[in-house]
């Protein structure tokens, strides 16, 4: 906490810790915009296998590009050698969490949910990326709009992402009139 990540990230408090890393809220010092940073602990950036899941997750919340995920802005490494993960800051509360507080969920509030996931998820598909970790921890419900329960799908760390393919795809020049 206070520490200056990567010349831009102020660490303002720990949010969560995992048994490969620990999640931070940060600050971009010059855009002043809240981001969360996901560091793995030193021991783990010391595992190919770890570190390639790691990128794998940044590539595939990098790429989607859909209001549903949780997106991914830069990943890096740092100088005692573990690596970092700036994601979208979610404020909102979990899935597992919202269904331990009320239990079976309305089937109108249920299908709601549901079906931003699902959109979130031909997103990653017709990208190639298979998410292979979706659980309501997975799932984070934010205050947008109004909407009290929109979603936003976390965590591709186990995600099959074709990074090779999906460095190409989007290298194609884009048709006119689309984004």
């Amino acid at each position: 906490v206070g520490k200056v990540l990567s010349d831009r990230y102020r660490i303002e408090r720990h949010l969560g810790e995992g048994a490969m890393g620990a999640v931070y809220l940060a600050e971009h010092t010059l855009m002043h915009k809240r981001v969360a940073i996901k560091v793995l602990h030193g021991e783990m950036s010391r595992s190919a296998e770890v570190v390639a899941r790691f990128e794998r997750e940044a590539v595939a919340a990098g790429h989607i590009e859909h209001p549903n995920v949780a997106s991914a802005s830069d990943f890096g490494k740092l100088d005692d050698g573990s690596f970092f993960l700036v994601l979208e800051y979610i404020e909102g509360i979990g899935l597992r969490d919202l269904l331990e507080q009320y239990g079976v969920l309305p089937a109108k509030r249920a299908l709601h949910i549901v079906s931003q996931v699902c959109s979130a998820l031909v997103r990653a598909h017709g990208l190639g990326i298979v998410h292979r970790d979706l659980k309501p921890e997975n799932v984070m419900l934010v205050d947008r709009s109004g909407d009290p329960d929109f979603v936003k799908v976390l965590d591709f760390g186990i995600a099959r992402v074709p990074i090779g393919e999906l460095a190409s795809e989007l290298s194609k020049p884009k048709k006119a009139g689309t984004a």
